[in-house]
């Protein structure tokens, strides 16, 4: 029952991530049309300030919300060396990721995405909390060539719209990474809402630079003129970086990524519905390969931690293991 239970959460976190963070995808598309707002600096630095913003007044109203925020304040040097480099990744990462939305289609940018898997696999390996097998990579490879296929069929393909993305794929794969490790180790263990308390103001200053320096008297005009639908679209960024943190928190960076792509096909479909993005039939053919090797990934992830459950509990059934358990401190 407790698996159940286990997959229940799962459901709900990742269903609860896919709605919101869809939504998210489709309105900053929206608010970069021209006529709308199309100033990627102000509509990132506005969802950093509004997401400061809401965390400070619900610490205000309700401090019991933020379990770890006593230690983390007792230990803040420590907390932000961890939090300052993945607050700077988190804005290059949302930057670059709006300014491919002048470039390139919806459809065109979630394709690319799938690659995060190959990204964040690489980069776990090499840090060591994940162990490399040739069958993991063998499905990655499944992966990336679905990628190829889909970048390969773009009709209205523009390499900048592409540099723009991979590099906010870099950015976004190693701010997880980090959030991982700071969420669930680093000694820090911090609660969903302190880390993005703390996160948010660090992706903001890094964005005021650039909001200063691309200042112009568009900016106030578009302002004056969307500016309720843009409160919106901050309160829907802020609620998306709490579902992120909760995300990472209670599931694995991996599983984040593979709810990722089930959000990747529901925006697919939904930013051709109303942006009218042409998806080609090799696209959806490259899409169905990315899915399948997903789908692979997540069965051998699947396997392995079943086999470390079995091994957990054999050591826990086993008497001397237990008493030496039992007398090791903490």
């Amino acid at each position: 029952s407790s698996q159940m239970g286990a997959i229940a959460e799962t459901m709900a976190i990742g269903s609860a991530y896919i709605a919101v963070s869809a939504t998210l995808i489709t309105f900053n598309k929206y608010m970069m049309q021209p006529g709308h707002f199309p100033h990627a600096v102000h509509l990132t630095a506005t969802h950093m300030a509004v997401t400061f913003g809401m965390t400070w007044s619900l610490y205000a109203m309700a401090p019991s919300l933020f379990p770890s925020m006593d230690a983390a304040r007792a230990d803040k040097r420590k907390v932000l060396r961890y939090i300052a480099p993945l607050g700077l990744l988190f804005a290059v990462a949302l930057l670059c990721s709006n300014l491919a939305y002048k470039y390139s289609t919806v459809a065109f940018l979630q394709f690319c995405k799938e690659g995060n898997v190959a990204i964040v696999f690489a980069m776990s390996c090499f840090l060591g909390t994940l162990t490399f097998s040739w069958e993991k990579l063998l499905a990655l490879a499944v992966v990336m060539s679905g990628c190829t296929i889909c970048a390969k069929g773009e009709i209205n393909f523009v390499m900048l719209g592409l540099i723009l993305q991979l590099t906010s794929q870099f950015a976004e794969c190693s701010k997880n990474i980090i959030g991982e490790i700071v969420m669930s180790g680093a000694g820090l263990k911090l609660d969903v809402l302190t880390f993005v308390m703390f996160q948010a103001p660090c992706s903001l200053l890094p964005l005021l630079v650039g909001v200063y320096w691309q200042w112009s008297p568009e900016v106030m005009h578009d302002l004056a003129g969307i500016w309720p639908i843009l409160l919106v679209n901050a309160s829907v960024a802020f609620l998306l970086n709490l579902l992120i943190a909760l995300t990472l928190k209670k599931l694995s960076a991996l599983a984040f990524v593979i709810i990722g792509l089930v959000k990747d096909a529901v925006i697919v479909g939904s930013s051709s519905i109303i942006f009218g993005d042409p998806v080609t039939d090799v696209q959806k053919v490259g899409f169905l390969i990315t899915l399948t090797g997903i789908a692979i990934y997540g069965s051998i992830k699947l396997r392995e931690q079943a086999e470390a459950a079995t091994k957990k509990a054999e050591l826990a059934a086993s008497p001397d293991e237990a008493e030496r358990g039992w007398a090791a401190p903490g």
